[in-house]
């Protein structure tokens, strides 16, 4: 898999940052749960222990590259790209497992914003 700038690059073969291509051969992508910053980001692990995150626009963009990559990498298990999401209403799309978003919604504002805390700063905050 290669890296381009552009589509322009890409047809006279101008990798980006002269990466060169990483192999996908037996290579793990997967919806990154664990990742909460953004969202429809997936990850793919290569077998040389190098991790990529990526962003797609919306479910079905991120479910369509995990289906391309898995059937690149000749994967022998077989990875059901959506079995992590949550079904989208038509207007807007939901990432969050339903137990993740009801543990939030049951927590008392104190308890979140400490938790908020926790998430986006590297040092505590003084009192």
């Amino acid at each position: 898999m290669g890296f381009y700038k552009d589509q322009k690059s890409a047809a006279q073969g101008i990798p980006y940052h002269s990466e060169i291509p990483v192999s996908l051969k037996e290579a793990l992508c997967e919806v990154a749960l664990d990742y909460k910053k953004k969202k429809h980001v997936f990850k793919l692990k290569l077998t040389d222990g190098n991790e990529y995150l990526f962003q797609a626009k919306d479910d079905e963009e991120m479910n369509s590259w995990i289906s391309a990559i898995v059937a690149a990498a000749g994967s022998r298990v077989e990875v059901t790209p959506s079995s992590h999401s949550t079904p989208a209403p038509a207007a807007r799309a939901q990432t969050l497992p339903a137990t993740v978003a009801a543990s939030t919604a049951e927590s008392s504002p104190g308890k979140r914003e400490k938790d908020k805390e926790k998430r986006f700063s590297l040092f505590s905050k003084k009192k």
